[in-house]
This record gives structure tokens, C-alpha cells and sequence, in this order.
């Protein structure tokens, strides 16, 4: 396999990614109307973040990783989840790299963009035209890598449990102050709880919090995205989850339009943060290392915080920034 071919061929995909962002393509809409959770916006930015991956500096870096090679084609199922736009691009990049053949059951949430966005890839590179299938259901495979619910993911483990698998379970990710952040940086922070609403394993759903902290400055900051009370599911959520909180009597801050509130887990309800105080940073540590195998990332002002990334990148993973920590293309290439 010419993987120098391959490497130009998605940097010529990514070209095309932003022209569709910089036109206003129609697959923009159509993917909105598809999914009402897919606002153009959001659209747009899942979008960004795959021109981000596929910068060819990125590209190069990430496949000098491995030894590629031409080897025994496998046939991949991929189970796709559908909370985000095009969430399960970087398991069909690695497919199509590692040059198995991909049987794709795609989300109906999530059924626009991303065929569209292979269509353009096999058009730019002739090579990978019927490399991946779409499918009602997932047979005849060699292997899969199937992302779902908990639930799901168990049912999944069963099925599949006598091929080699990657399953994915629910994954949250957090944040961590610190009390230096700037106004900037909290602002930055909202990009990482609200974009998509909340709804991806990469959207900060708990905040850690310093005793004492600030919490009316916090709350102020977050305010970029207050525009997103206006979408009619995102605010039926919000309502519900507050006259919830009022009829528990459970305490609760109204950022107006999410609620802010005091809990020791982890995952919270959309529109809703949950934050927790700490009191010097091996409490901090012990936290973190009882939810390690439920955080999927964790933000902080410039990453100062021990694997961590910077605020306003969560939604923005490299390349080699693989889901749960499993290396996809490692598996993939082993089978």
C-alpha cells in the first residue's frame, strides 16, 4: 500500500472538508434534517475537527507509528453510534488505512455526513471505492468494533465474543480548575460542555472545583453559549431537569439556561453540570482515579493538570488520541 499516496489523498479530503464549511454546502441542512440535534453549527465544527485530524504533518506523524504493510483483507463490522456528527470517522479512517474492508451499520441519527464525506474520499482516491459497505446488520465479519450505550455494549460484548472486538462503553470527560483561570479560559471551558449540547463522550459533564472557588464567576463565563436554550429539545431538558430538581428539593444554581449543582457523580443529564470541591490536590488525585476507567478526556487551563488537554480542545482529539485509550489501528493491524 502507498501510504505517501494515501497521506495526499486525505489532505486533498480535507480541502474539500472546509470548502464545504466555507460554501454552506446543502449536506449541511440535510444532515440538520435528519437529526434536529444536528445544527448547522455543530455540523460545521464535527467538520473542523476532522480538517484538524487530517492536517498532513498529523497524518505522517500518527502513521509513522506502525509498520504498514499489505496484508490479509478481514472484513471489519463498525457499529456506529450517532450522539455526535460523524463520530465514528476515526474508526473508518483506520479501516480503510490498515486496508481491511469496513461493514458499517450506521446510527440513523448519523446516516448524512459521513456517507457523504466517504463519497468525496473515493473520488479523490480510487483505490478505496467499495472498501466499506453500508449494512442493516453486521455478518460475515472477522472482527468488530462496536460503540453503544452500557447497555448496548453488553450486548455487544455477548454477541461478539468470539472475535476479536473493540467495544465501547458510555464515557463522560471533566474539567479542573484551578483559580487562575482567566476569563478566557472559562470561556474556552464552555466550548467543551456545550458544543453538540453536551451529548459526545468528549464533552465536559463534571467540573472540579478548588474549596471555596469562585462559582458566580464561573457561571458568568459559560455564558457564550446561552444561545443554545433556543433549540427546542435542548430547552425541554433543560425545564424538565429543573422543575426535577425543584420537586426533589435538591440544590441547584439557574445559569439560565443550564443548571449547576453539587454531586459526587459523574455523568450528568443534559443541560445540567455537576461540580465537585477539592481540597488540595491528592484529593483531587483520588477523585480522578476512582472515575479513570469512566473519563473519556480531561480539560484544564493550558493542560497544566496530569494528562489533561487545554480547555477548548476536548473537542478536537488528535489522531492518535484513541477512544478508552485503545489503539484502533494497533488492533486492527494484529488481527
Amino acid at each position: 500500500m502507498n501510504f505517501e499516496k494515501k497521506i495526499r489523498s486525505l489532505s486533498l479530503l480535507r480541502d474539500k472538508i472546509l470548502k464545504i464549511i466555507e460554501k454552506d454546502d446543502p449536506i449541511i441542512q440535510k444532515a440538520h434534517k435528519n437529526n434536529e440535534w444536528f445544527i448547522p453549527e455543530f455540523n460545521n465544527n464535527a467538520l473542523q475537527s476532522i480538517a484538524y485530524m487530517l492536517d498532513e504533518n498529523k497524518l505522517v506523524k500518527w502513521l509513522s507509528q506502525y509498520t504498514l504493510k499489505d496484508t490479509k483483507v478481514k472484513n471489519i463490522g463498525l457499529v456506529m453510534a450517532g450522539n455526535i456528527p460523524m463520530v465514528g470517522f476515526h474508526d473508518l479512517l483506520c479501516v480503510l488505512l490498515s486496508g481491511h474492508r469496513a461493514k458499517v451499520k450506521l446510527s440513523h441519527n448519523d446516516a448524512v455526513l459521513l456517507p457523504h464525506i466517504l463519497s468525496l474520499f473515493e473520488k479523490i482516491d480510487p483505490d478505496f471505492k467499495d472498501q466499506a459497505k453500508y449494512e442493516t446488520s453486521i455478518q460475515n465479519i472477522d472482527a468488530v468494533i462496536a460503540t453503544g450505550s452500557d447497555n448496548t455494549s453488553r450486548y455487544f460484548k455477548h454477541a461478539f465474543r468470539n472475535l476479536p472486538h473493540i467495544i465501547r462503553y458510555n464515557r463522560t470527560s471533566c474539567g479542573i480548575l484551578d483559580g487562575k483561570e482567566s476569563d478566557s479560559d472559562l470561556e474556552a471551558l464552555s466550548e467543551d460542555i456545550f458544543k453538540y449540547f453536551g451529548l459526545g463522550c468528549r464533552n465536559v459533564s463534571k467540573i472540579y472545583l478548588p474549596k471555596n472557588a469562585n462559582v458566580e464567576h464561573l457561571i458568568t463565563k459559560l455564558e457564550k453559549y446561552s444561545w443554545i436554550i433556543n433549540h427546542p429539545k435542548y430547552f425541554n431538558n433543560y425545564t424538565y431537569q429543573k422543575s426535577k430538581n425543584v420537586i426533589e428539593s435538591k440544590e441547584f444554581i439557574d445559569g439560565n439556561f443550564f443548571l449547576l449543582s453539587k454531586n459526587k457523580n459523574l455523568v450528568s443529564p443534559i443541560s445540567c453540570i455537576y461540580y465537585e470541591e477539592y481540597d488540595g490536590f491528592e484529593a483531587l488525585r483520588s477523585a480522578l482515579h476512582v472515575n479513570k476507567n469512566k473519563l473519556q478526556c480531561i480539560v484544564s487551563r493550558n493542560g497544566w493538570h496530569e494528562n489533561s488537554i487545554a480547555f477548548g480542545m476536548a473537542q478536537y482529539p488528535d489522531l492518535w488520541d484513541y477512544a478508552d485509550n485503545i489503539d484502533t489501528m494497533e488492533f486492527l493491524l494484529n488481527i
